[in-house]
């Protein structure tokens, strides 16, 4: 397997880059559902089945609320919610890998002590299978095989139907000496011909692990169990219970009353009043502060769960 740096030119000037967009409204997500393999695969959403065509992709509405999804005779529960920022992402049922790949594009003054650094830096251990021997190699690349592959834990500038650029261009001066890290991500095959055309000797062979988990394995959040009894605080309890009651109720809902009851229970104004519901226990009333400890993990969970859109549940 040879080195190969990829040299890419950065010009002056900003160009646009793309990515998976996701659209939103105040009641729905849109995210693709993509299939990589050679075979048509079908998903249930609801029990509704849903045909994704081989090396395809299909689009699919989720509204707000509670849902069930089915995959090769696999299902689980999940909840979409609404979020702060809007992000992208796409549906990997095959759990199939997908290769995050670094180029660093770099203006003609910049000098090879400083190339040669980022590269360094963009480079990461990859298990791979090269001429039928399993061994570790230094690539510029993530490997992802999530169910939900989000750009929370994963970001990319160009997706998988866009060509990445042999040039780019930046709003800097022209005698500046500037660098840029932009990443494409790839269907597994359309990396593996990328590699044979640029990184690889003529005659190895490669190809990557793929450990699919089942459903019932895949990471869940589940909304946390709060410790009810150990509250000292008569007005904290009560509002403890009052909002667990109210997310049980929210579960209920779909589309837009699901979005505007979140807003007030999980989204920004809901973390603050959890926040604020601390006054109700101030240190005389509750000198252990067992209030403010019961309701940390729902503050935890609220506050790593902010910008994602799909939570599976039990």
């Amino acid at each position: 397997m040879k080195i190969f740096k990829y040299s890419l030119f950065l010009l002056c000037s900003l160009s646009s880059v793309g990515c998976f967009e996701s659209s939103t409204t105040g009641k729905s997500v849109k995210r693709l559902i993509d299939n990589p393999t050679d075979k048509e695969i079908k998903v249930a959403i609801d029990g509704n089945e849903l045909a994704i065509p081989a090396k395809s992709g299909v689009e699919y509405e989720f509204e707000y609320g509670k849902h069930n999804i089915a995959y090769n005779n696999e299902s689980f529960e999940i909840v979409v919610k609404p979020v702060k920022f809007n992000g992208h992402g796409f549906i990997n049922p095959t759990q199939s890998n997908y290769m995050l790949h670094t180029f660093i594009y770099a203006t003609e003054n910049t000098s090879d002590e400083t190339y040669d650094k980022l590269y360094e830096e963009s480079l990461n251990k990859v298990e791979v299978i090269l001429n039928g021997e399993q061994v570790e190699v230094e690539l510029p690349v993530k490997v992802v095989n999530d169910f939900f592959i989000e750009d929370k834990d994963n970001n990319w500038d160009y997706s998988i139907g866009q060509k990445i650029p042999k040039k780019v261009t930046e709003n800097i001066n022209n005698n500046q000496s500037y660098q840029l890290d932009i990443i494409k991500i790839y269907r597994e095959s359309a990396y593996l011909k990328f590699l044979k055309k640029d990184w690889l000797e003529k005659d190895d062979e490669i190809s990557f692990l793929n450990k699919p988990k089942k459903l019932s394995e895949i990471n869940q959040y589940v909304f946390p169990k709060l410790d009810l009894e150990s509250i000292r605080c008569d007005e904290g309890k009560k509002y403890l219970l009052d909002t667990l009651d109210k997310w049980q109720q929210l579960f209920t809902l779909t589309g837009s009353d699901f979005a505007s009851k979140y807003e007030g229970l999980g989204g920004y104004d809901g973390m603050h009043a959890l926040l604020d519901s601390k006054k109700l226990c101030p240190e005389d009333k509750d000198p252990e502060q067992t209030y403010f400890k019961a309701i940390r993990p729902l503050d935890d969970a609220l506050t790593n769960g902010r910008d994602m859109y799909f939570f599976i549940i039990k």
